[in-house]
């Protein structure tokens, strides 16, 4: 089964084929996602598709995550919002979601606000539950591929990463993190 493709506005999805053009999306709802021709055009046109219809789309034209058009939230938030668009997309409420992970429906919302600091531990039983794999919940869309050049240092370092536990993956990017604030 392939992945679960997490769908948030502001992504811009770049097809294979040139000749198609690029699409990005303005807004989601429940079920309903709007997106725009990117880059816009003079009079900007909106169109409403479900999301499954998409996610199909994405798949066909082979697109690509290629940019997003907003600043990047912090991690803590950002694992917040996909915490809350992965429930909707399931069309789970926080309660139902709450039942299946053996919590509370106020632990629940404290998830999906960035309010608790215990989110990496539940990491894995989300995944489960979202049929998603766990590292989409630490770095964006696994379907999007970056080319770098790295020292052999850092190439140790992310061999060593990759080895982690999802758990403890969350706590070095958190150390990382502050570090690099400090």
């Amino acid at each position: 089964m392939a992945p679960r493709i997490l769908l948030q506005p502001g992504q811009i999805w770049t097809p294979q084929d040139s000749r198609v053009p690029c699409r990005r999306i303005v807004d989601l709802s429940e079920r309903v996602l709007a997106y725009s021709p990117f880059p816009d055009t003079d009079a900007p046109s909106y169109e409403n598709v479900s999301q499954s219809f998409f996610r199909r789309w994405i798949r066909e034209s082979r697109a690509t995550l290629s940019g997003q058009t907003e600043a990047r939230a912090a991690p803590a938030t950002e694992l917040a919002k996909k915490v809350a668009t992965l429930r909707k997309a399931c069309g789970m409420s926080q309660s139902e979601l709450a039942a299946a992970m053996g919590l509370s429906r106020s632990a629940i919302a404290a998830l999906e606000t960035g309010r608790t600091s215990s989110a990496n531990r539940h990491l894995p039983k989300l995944a489960q539950i979202f049929e998603v794999p766990p590292e989409l919940f630490l770095g964006g869309m696994v379907e999007q591929t970056t080319t770098m050049d790295l020292s052999p240092d850092e190439r140790d370092l992310i061999d060593l990463y990759r080895r982690l536990p999802t758990e403890r993956k969350m706590e070095i990017q958190k150390y990382a993190e502050r570090r690099a604030r400090a």
